[in-house]
């Protein structure tokens, strides 16, 4: 049976990119309007609720490719945005054609955690990223040795506080697919994906446990896993920096830049892999939920990335990406059906 319109779009929107591919959202269709709902799919280990950046971050992407999927098939959307509840948006579409003309940029788009090559990037590329805007959101580009050096040295004060945060601990665990039944659930990250090195797969077996990785935290694992997390970083000729102020609307529109920029990107031939550590742990420093001992450290690594970027009072950094031509293509996390994003009055 060919899909709907709708169902079409509901299948375009699995593919924006989502916090460890939770895909926290879903679709409601009353037969004139399509509203975009927070979803929780597994709340035995969720950390990320409907108001927060991770989840407005993920919200700003469908959003995106609902806009661009149906501006290339000849409809222009009027958004309806939410007032900082539910839905966080909607649009009234009376009419649509029976077939989507959906870019294949947002299909193509992807991450990649393998080691990029070391040539840079073109200068006409690096121009058209530098002018990409969403509202007030914008990029910045990270390109001299001693200011990527700096930049990841915040990012591993970061690491090392969030390896010792127990509830991000058991949310990458929980959200690893690691046999072919898991994998085709659809969500989650396949840890095919993760390019990990020789021993990494069991190593992330062994340290699956919270009481094994506090004791070997003790022993200053966290150090050695946030080194080894960021290594990659190291050889990136590009750091991506999207930042700009904070609050419900501006993180939907920091979103829909992320999927602008990384959709193009990848349909350029140039690999992308998310960083989101920063963010998040300054987040958790703001509620006063960074793991014991490293508000300091944290608050040192805010500092320095706003005076790096010389962010505006009241902007924040919304995501890091590590940019490069990609040295192998790995394999993609696996989407939800359709039928499971979206929900239809009858």
């Amino acid at each position: 049976m060919t899909p709907s319109p709708i169902q079409e779009l509901a299948s375009v929107a699995a593919r924006a990119a989502s916090a460890d591919n939770s895909q926290p959202y879903r679709l409601h269709w009353n037969g004139r309007q399509l509203a975009l709902h927070y979803a929780v799919r597994h709340p035995e280990y969720n950390v990320f609720g409907p108001a927060s950046h991770a989840t407005l971050l993920s919200a700003g992407g469908v959003i995106e490719y609902l806009q661009q999927t149906l501006e290339a098939s000849g409809v222009a959307p009027q958004w309806q945005w939410g007032s900082g509840g539910q839905p966080y948006a909607s649009l009234d579409l009376p009419d649509l054609p029976a077939k989507l003309n959906i870019p294949p940029a947002l299909l193509q788009r992807h991450t990649n955690r393998a080691p990029f090559k070391r040539a840079g990037l073109p200068a006409d590329v690096l121009q058209q990223l530098g002018a990409m805007r969403e509202g007030a959101q914008q990029i910045y580009l990270v390109q001299q040795p001693a200011e990527r050096k700096r930049l990841i040295q915040q990012m591993r004060l970061c690491a090392e506080a969030r390896f010792c945060t127990r509830e991000l601990h058991e949310w990458l665990q929980g959200s690893l697919r690691r046999t072919p039944a898991e994998v085709a659930q659809g969500d989650g990250l396949d840890v095919a994906c993760l390019a990990l090195p020789p021993g990494g797969r069991q190593m992330l077996d062994f340290i699956a446990p919270w009481p094994r990785m506090a004791r070997l935290n003790a022993l200053g694992a966290y150090k050695l896993l946030a080194l080894s997390e960021l290594g990659p970083l190291n050889n990136a000729p590009v750091l991506l920096c999207l930042a700009g102020p904070d609050g419900v609307r501006e993180g939907l529109d920091a979103g829909r830049l992320l999927a602008r920029a990384w959709s193009w990107l990848n349909a350029q031939g140039i690999a992308v892999h998310p960083y989101y550590v920063v963010t998040d742990q300054v987040s958790r420093l703001q509620a006063g939920s960074v793991a014991q001992g490293f508000a300091a450290q944290v608050g040192q690594a805010a500092a320095a990335v706003g005076d790096l970027l010389q962010l505006p009072q009241g902007a924040r950094l919304h995501m890091i990406l590590r940019l490069g031509y990609p040295s192998r293509e790995v394999p993609r996390s696996r989407r939800l059906p359709a039928e499971q994003l979206l929900t239809v009055d009858a």
